[in-house]
Order: structure tokens, then C-alpha cells, then sequence
């Protein structure tokens, strides 16, 4: 225990001396992350020099610790007979023993995040596509797998059940999850941060409790960097992770709840990692449900994540981290308490407990959960074919994120589609520079008998300032009313309208401070009004 003690005190140290260090190095060879006008608001350009301080320093305060854990085993042992047993040394003397199996697996950690470490400041550095970096995340988890994280079955109830190619399968999954869960995450100043500190601690404590000092020793010597870093990244933060510094977080963490939890091959071993790295986990699942629910990329950039929502709620930057906190805490607490009372329960109840508060407080998440209601209440009308007409046109539609009223705009496009007969229209408004999302779709039928084969489809973009603002998407039926030429033609007149009336309010918008943006934008009638006149 003593090790681990002194390798948070001498991260901490480290850390707190040579970030300023590696902060002017890294402005001096353009590692800088430039405010822009789309996604990156802060004010100023920040220094990334997350991912090169860790991989410096916690290595080095690990490999440190062993050594002297080695070095001075028979010192602890001449002392214990000199204290005679007064104090009893002697358990110290084997604390930091190391075996050839955990040389082989921590020197393939180190090797795993050296290509993170390079992928990552290629990315902070020139920029790279995202199938570039998850090439080589998954490099990394290749090297991780042959150097020996695997685990071949799990004790289910009783019954062994045997993995086999699949144990890869899952460690791939585990290990690039957790990288980009926590790479999301990072959109913040602190969140990241804070994230890892508490896995790191909790991940040291569970190490610690079975016995494997080894591992407590990495875990707390991250710990130890991570408070050292957040002195610097606390809002308003003088120095960023990067996608090196928090792919590197994810990365260190995954691995080392495989060593610690997931070879033991127990329900509660495989829980209590889900459960500690839960709020990344939600975080990312929530981003993929409300970005393929609403037809965009999983790739798109959009401010719906957790810290994004807490800071739309009126919470300052520092409360929205002391809220991502206690969040983390919780779980990091159930995950604790299912490794010492061996209860998966615990897990699952921690993460229960957070999902609950997050969606019933509409901290975060209830968006997501609209989305998915009001989707299966679709499929379920199609499935029973209920086809009764809806009065409330605002039914189906989902305000993710800001405060604006699309009311009319969407009004102005339904009487469009109507009017024309048109089988299906879709509105969907992102603009994460304004804190702006807003997705609605509607099934409006035919008058006729609708033809297999006989539908056409198009999407048109919303462009404001030269920005993509969102898309409009129609479905119509060939041989009704009017070609889907003519219709087309004049829904581009319409969206031609409607792009023109968001561009001034956009710019009148821009001259003002960006954190007014958020209260006061419902000038949607206007927009319709303009519209209309115009159509």
C-alpha cells in the first residue's frame, strides 16, 4: 500500500512540474487547438499535452516504484528484524514482486500506447479521418491481445461458459469502446479529467483489494498525473488532453481492468468494468441513438453530449464537472462494492441509479429516450396499421438540444408537403455553433393506392453563412398531382426562403456574445412569414 501512496504523490509532483514545460513545447511545434466557428468555442488557443505527459510520466513513476520495490526488498526484511515485531515490514519486502507473465503484458501496454500516443498527436496535430485513428486503436488492442489480455470463459450461475475466438472479439470491443468513449468526452474543460481521475482511483482501490499491487501502483501513478493535469484543466483551462491524452485515458483504464477484473471470470469481474467506465459508455451509446434516429452520421458533429447538456441547463463549467462527478462516483462506487462483496448487483444498480436521475432530471439523455419512444410508437402504428390521422402536426418531433421555436418553420414545410402529397417529410436542424437540434418526421400516406416501387425521394440541404444547417427530406408518390420535378422546384423555393430568414438571424446572432445565442431565439415566425410572402 505504501508503493501506491507514493506513486500518486510522485505523479502528482511530476505532473504539476512538467506540464508548463510541455505546454510551451507543444505551442512551439504547433500542437495548439485553434478556437473555430462550428464546434470549438473556446476563446483562446490551448496547448494539447495530455497524452505526451502521460506517457512520460506514468511509466516512468511506475517503472521507478518497481524498481525500488526490487532494489530494497531485502532492506525491508533486515528492518522487520530490527523493528521485532514491533512493526511488522515484511509484507512490503513482496508487495511490488512481478512475474515474467506481467513483464510481457505491461511491456505490450507500453508498446499499445506508444501507437496511440503517435495516432493521437498525428490527429491533434494535421488532423486525420476517423477510420484512420480506429485503424490504429485497433493495432493497439491487436498488440494488447498478444501480449496476453485474454481470457478464454466466464462462471455464470454456476455454469462455465467457454469464449474461445470470442474472448478476442470482446477485448477488441472493450478496449476501442473505451478509447472513444472517453475521446468523446473530452469536449470540455475537466470533464475528461475528472472522468479518469475517479476510474483511476477506483481501478487502484480494486487492484489493491485483490492483491495485485502491481497494477495499483500504474493505476495510481495515472491517478496521480490526471489531479496534476487538472490543475491546469479546470475551466478555464490553460491546457487541453488532446485525442492523444484521452484516447491514452481510455486506453491505460480498459487494459487495466482487464489484468485486474476481467481473468478472474466471474459475472460480478465483468460487470464492475461496466460499470466503472458506465458514464463514457452512456455517453457514446446516447450520441449513436440520437444521431441514427435522426438519419445523420454517427460521425457528425453535434453538441448533445453530457457536458454540453449540463452546460445548456444554466450550470457553470465547474458545476457541470462537479455534476459529471458525481455521477462517476456512483458508479465507480457500485463498481467498487460488486469486486469486494463479489455481487454483480452493485454494478447494475449503480448504473440504474444514474440513468434514472440523468433521464427523470433531463440532465441528460431524455432527447435520446423521445427519440426512441416515439420511433417504436411509429413502428408499432405501421405494425398494426393504425392509420388514423394525427391532429397535433408538432407530434413526432424531438427538440434535442437549445431553445428556439421551429414550430412554424416545420408548420411551413408540413402544409408544403400536404398540399402536395407528399407520402413522408423529415425536417432535421443541427447547428452545434448555436447549441440548435431539432428532428421531426412524419408519415402523412397517400391519397391512392401506394405503387411498389413507385415512390421517389430526395434531400435538400440547409446551408446558412456557408454552414451546413440541417437537411429536408421528402418521399413522394410517382403519378400524383404534379411531377416530382415541379415539386422539388418548388420546395427549393421554399427552403431557398427559409435559408435566407436563419441566415439574418444567424448573423444577428454573431454580433452578439455567443453565450446569448442561447436565450432568446424564437423568431421562427418571422421566418414563416417570409417565407409565405415569398412562396
Amino acid at each position: 500500500m505504501i508503493f501506491v501512496l507514493i506513486a500518486f504523490g510522485l505523479a502528482l509532483a511530476s505532473a504539476l512540474l512538467v506540464i508548463p514545460v510541455v505546454a510551451r513545447i507543444a505551442r512551439h511545434v504547433g500542437l495548439i487547438d485553434h478556437p473555430d466557428k462550428l464546434r470549438k468555442l473556446h476563446p483562446d488557443s490551448i496547448p494539447m499535452v495530455g497524452g505526451v505527459t502521460l506517457f512520460l510520466l506514468v511509466p516512468l513513476v511506475s517503472i521507478l516504484l518497481l524498481y525500488l520495490g526490487t532494489e530494497f526488498r531485502d532492506y525491508f526484511l533486515d528492518a522487520n528484524r530490527w523493528l521485532a515485531g514491533v512493526l511488522d515490514l515484511s509484507p512490503y519486502a513482496n508487495e511490488l514482486r512481478i512475474g515474467s507473465q506481467d513483464l510481457k503484458e505491461l511491456s505490450g501496454l507500453l508498446l499499445a500506447a506508444l501507437i496511440i500516443l503517435v495516432v493521437g498527436l498525428i490527429d491533434d496535430r494535421y488532423g486525420i479521418r476517423g477510420r484512420q485513428k480506429l485503424l490504429g486503436q485497433f493495432i493497439s488492442a491487436t498488440v494488447l491481445i498478444i501480449s496476453g489480455y485474454q481470457f478464454d470463459h466466464v462462471m455464470l450461475f454456476g455454469q462455465r461458459i467457454e469464449f474461445g475466438v470470442l474472448s478476442g472479439v470482446i477485448i477488441y470491443l472493450w478496449v476501442i469502446s473505451a478509447v472513444n468513449s472517453v475521446n468523446l468526452l473530452d469536449g470540455a474543460d475537466g470533464i475528461a479529467g475528472t472522468i479518469g481521475l475517479i476510474m483511476s482511483l477506483a481501478i487502484c482501490a480494486m487492484a489493491v483489494y485483490m492483491g495485485k499491487m502491481v497494477d495499483g501502483v500504474i493505476a495510481s501513478a495515472i491517478g496521480g498525473v490526471l489531479l496534476g493535469f487538472l490543475r491546469f484543466n479546470l475551466p478555464p483551462a490553460k491546457a487541453y488532453l488532446g485525442d492523444a491524452g484521452s484516447m491514452m485515458i481510455g486506453l491505460l483504464l480498459s487494459a487495466l481492468a482487464i489484468r485486474c477484473m476481467f481473468k478472474f471470470q466471474t459475472a460480478y469481474a465483468f460487470l464492475a468494468p461496466l460499470a466503472l467506465l458506465a458514464i463514457p459508455f452512456i455517453d457514446t451509446s446516447a450520441a449513436i441513438i440520437r444521431r441514427r434516429l435522426t438519419g445523420r452520421s454517427i460521425f457528425a458533429v453535434d453538441r448533445g453530449h453530457l457536458h454540453h447538456s449540463l452546460l445548456k441547463r444554466g450550470y457553470s463549467p465547474r458545476v457541470s464537472v462537479l455534476w459529471v462527478a458525481m455521477l462517476t462516483l456512483t458508479t465507480a462506487a457500485g463498481a467498487v462494492l460488486s469486486l469486494i462483496f463479489r455481487r454483480p448487483e452493485f454494478a447494475v444498480i449503480s448504473i440504474g441509479i444514474v440513468l434514472v436521475v440523468m433521464i427523470t432530471c433531463r440532465i441528460f439523455g431524455f432527447a435520446e429516450y423521445q427519440l426512441v419512444t416515439r420511433r417504436a410508437h411509429s413502428f408499432a402504428r405501421t405494425f398494426f396499421q393504425f392509420n388514423q390521422v394525427m391532429p397535433d402536426i408538432m407530434q413526432g418531433s424531438v427538440h434535442v438540444q437549445g431553445h428556439r421555436n421551429w414550430k412554424e418553420v416545420w408548420r411551413l414545410l408540413y402544409e408544403f408537403a400536404e398540399e402536395n402529397q407528399l407520402v413522408k417529410l423529415t425536417l432535421d436542424i443541427n447547428a452545434p455553433w448555436l447549441h440548435e437540434s431539432f428532428h421531426a418526421t412524419r408519415n402523412l400516406g397517400t391519397t391512392g393506392k401506394r405503387i411498389e416501387g413507385g415512390e421517389w425521394f430526395a434531400v435538400l440541404p440547409l446551408v446558412v453563412s456557408g454552414r451546413s444547417f440541417g437537411r429536408v427530406e421528402v418521399t413522394g408518390q410517382i403519378g400524383q398531382l404534379a411531377s416530382q420535378h415541379l415539386i422539388v422546384r418548388n420546395l427549393l423555393v421554399v427552403i431557398d426562403e427559409i435559408e435566407s430568414a436563419l441566415n439574418e438571424l444567424d448573423n444577428r446572432s454573431s454580433m452578439q456574445c455567443m453565450e446569448a445565442v442561447q436565450t432568446d431565439l424564437s423568431d421562427d415566425e418571422e421566418i414563416a412569414e417570409k417565407a409565405t410572402s415569398n412562396t
